[in-house]
């Protein structure tokens, strides 16, 4: 059985051919009955997080970019 919960490492296999999820790997964040939430770990986006988020700026470590997904 497979277990789809949050803190799961969700990885694409060659196989995937959707755009949206080819080479990722992807952490569940959350999981219920209306769906899932996870952001992709190997897609970071040029956008710090003090500019979207201005009160993380301080407690962002490296890399301080927000990431796709």
């Amino acid at each position: 059985m497979t277990l789809i919960a949050a803190g799961v490492l969700l990885v694409a296999t060659p196989a995937l051919v959707d755009p949206n999820f080819t080479d990722t790997v992807v952490l569940l964040l959350d999981v219920d009955d209306n769906g899932a939430l996870g952001v992709i770990l190997n897609r970071p986006s040029p956008v710090p997080v003090a500019e979207v988020l201005e009160a993380w700026g301080s407690v962002v470590v490296e890399p301080d970019v927000l990431f796709r997904g």
